[in-house]
């Protein structure tokens, strides 16, 4: 990409979702399924299909009142176009995940080509589908991929109204009807999260000097209508299955209880995601601050307004709120990636901005080239140690050379490769370092040897399987939803009966689970060890069948 060079809008466009498309494949199939959110999003989707409700949303018998349905209700349409549901394919619950990253990506380019040139749209776009958390988000099957698409097109149509107002055009009603309908789909994906960043978006834009002059351009009477007629039905209907409860856990247990406290141990200090925005967005790890500051400067710029009041607003509210994860601020990473984008082609001045920005990108790189080396030292089995550091050191060599294109000002051509390299970086990483770590894969290793031993409860056709000391959801997916998890008397209670094909029990059970068959015998089919990530325990899985002379009926 010269200075200078031509580049028609449709090239630029086929560009980003042919670049983010690649970029979001990365461990879409290689990745086992996640604890324990993914988890529980895949296990919940599975059980909408199977018992054919679409409205209620459970964890096998517990209602779980999070999240809208809307992104179980894709989730189960892509199951239903690409696999099935008796498959547990974690891949085709995550294809609305990598669309939503793809559609994110577009409308990045979209807004940055709207609002400055299709140079610096195409960069925007780049930069944001390669930043290493939607990178991640693509492959992972839960509302915050779907989410960042939908909330960069309600945006997008949000630009497009007010930068028509301020140039004097009326608007036409297809960016209304894109705004509302975005809107009403974020709503029942991720509840009110898009409309609270495009209302703070719209109350940072009127304290400049073009006030609300554009509000009526949004059409809030009829759009408004649309929303309500979006997401009523739904509402309804989980209000009358729920007795009410969906809006009361939702409401006020997850959503307001984030506000006030750090749920699930999620919490973290004042400036929390300001730290995190380096390495989670570092291919415009070099830009962000130099977007940040040419945005400031030129703020009385209708465009340069709109971009702060994107991504300032409520990036606060967001580091106020108890409850923190590194993904919450995606929904305004489009902002900044326009802003960084915009720094790299009008070029970024010398001085220590340029230089200290660059520095921290290099730093930024070679911590990542340390994440390739250094986890399967710890996790894997017999991993190819050699082809892991030649990988890192490749990667650290290539993050310095490209810190001295930012250092030497040549910010265009740094963005570029740094998207590249952050791309080949998330099919390194998510395609073959994190799916090799064996250790941390309990519950596929602990589902294919109960397939291994004839005792699978999907794939063999056999009873479900009892777990006693390890609660993962990822294992409930893979097992099924009637998998029983459950104490060391349960579990011994139907092995003997004949109601679990197989006990797994955990170390710590193991003396009550076997003082509870009270002198049964069973033979040990499979020991599975490794760490549990989601609570940092060791785990000891032990498979437990009954022993064939006690055995009645069973092949």
């Amino acid at each position: 990409m010269t200075a200078g060079a031509p580049l028609t809008w449709r090239f630029c466009l086929l560009c980003v979702a042919a670049f983010a498309a690649f970029t979001a494949f990365a461990g879409l199939f290689a990745l086992p399924p996640l604890d324990r959110d993914e988890a529980r999003f895949a296990q919940a989707t599975a059980q909408m299909i199977e018992s054919g409700d679409y409205v209620a949303i459970r964890f096998q018998g517990r209602e779980r009142n999070k999240k809208p349905a809307g992104v179980y209700w894709l989730q189960a349409a892509s199951v239903k176009a690409f696999s099935n549901v008796e498959a547990r394919e974690i891949w085709a619950y995550r294809i609305p995940s990598m669309i939503g990253v793809v559609i994110a990506a577009i409308f990045t380019f979209l807004a940055g080509a709207r609002a400055f040139d299709a140079r610096t749209g195409l960069l925007a776009g780049l930069l944001l589908a390669s930043a290493p958390v939607v990178a991640a988000e693509a492959t992972i099957a839960k509302t915050d991929g779907v989410l960042l698409g939908l909330v960069a097109m309600a945006q997008y149509a949000f630009l497009t109204i007010f930068g028509a107002v301020q140039e004097g055009r009326k608007p036409g009603w297809p960016a209304a009807l894109l705004f509302w309908t975005a809107q009403g789909a974020a709503a029942l994906v991720k509840g009110p999260i898009a409309p609270m960043i495009s209302l703070v978006t719209g109350l940072g834009v009127a304290g400049g000097k073009w006030r609300f002059n554009w509000l009526a351009a949004m059409r809030p009477v009829s759009g408004f209508l649309l929303f309500i007629l979006m997401v009523l039905p739904w509402g309804l209907a989980i209000w009358q299955a729920t007795d009410g409860r969906f809006f009361t856990q939702a409401v006020g247990g997850d959503m307001l209880g984030k506000i006030g406290d750090a749920q699930e141990g999620h919490n973290g200090p004042p400036g929390y995601h300001t730290l995190l925005i380096w390495p989670l967005f570092w291919p415009a790890a070099a830009l962000i601050l130099p977007g940040l500051l040419q945005s400031w400067r030129a703020r009385t710029d209708w465009r340069q307004c709109f971009l702060l009041a994107w991504a300032i607003p409520a990036w606060i509210v967001f580091e106020i709120a108890a409850t923190k994860l590194p993904h919450y601020v995606m929904p305004l990473y489009p902002a900044l990636a326009i802003m960084a984008a915009r720094a790299a082609v009008s070029g970024v001045p010398d001085g220590w901005v340029r230089k200290a920005s660059a520095l921290l990108y290099a730093g930024v790189g070679l911590a990542a080239a340390a994440l390739i080396a250094l986890p399967p030292l710890a996790f894997s089995g017999a991993g190819p140690a050699a082809l892991y550091f030649a990988a890192a050191a490749i990667t650290a060599i290539a993050a310095l050379l490209i810190a001295v294109l930012f250092w030497r000002g040549r910010a265009v051509k740094g963005a570029v490769a740094a998207s590249l390299l952050a791309s080949l970086y998330a099919w390194t990483l998510l395609g073959a370092v994190l799916p090799g770590l064996t250790q941390l894969t309990i519950a596929p290793r602990l589902s294919a040897a109960l397939e291994l031993a004839d005792r699978h409860p999907i794939h063999d056709g056999r009873a479900p399987v009892a777990i006693t000391g390890y609660a993962e959801p990822s294992a409930v997916f893979l097992l099924g939803t009637q998998t029983a998890l459950t104490d060391p008397q349960d579990a011994a209670r139907r092995l003997l009966s004949g109601a679990a094909s197989a006990a797994v029990v955990e170390a710590r059970e193991d003396a009550a689970f076997k003082a509870a068959l009270d002198g049964a015998p069973v033979t040990a089919l499979a020991v599975i060890d490794g760490l549990n990530y989601s609570n940092g325990d060791q785990a000891t899985l032990t498979i437990y069948a009954l022993a064939p002379a006690k055995m009645s009926g069973d092949s």
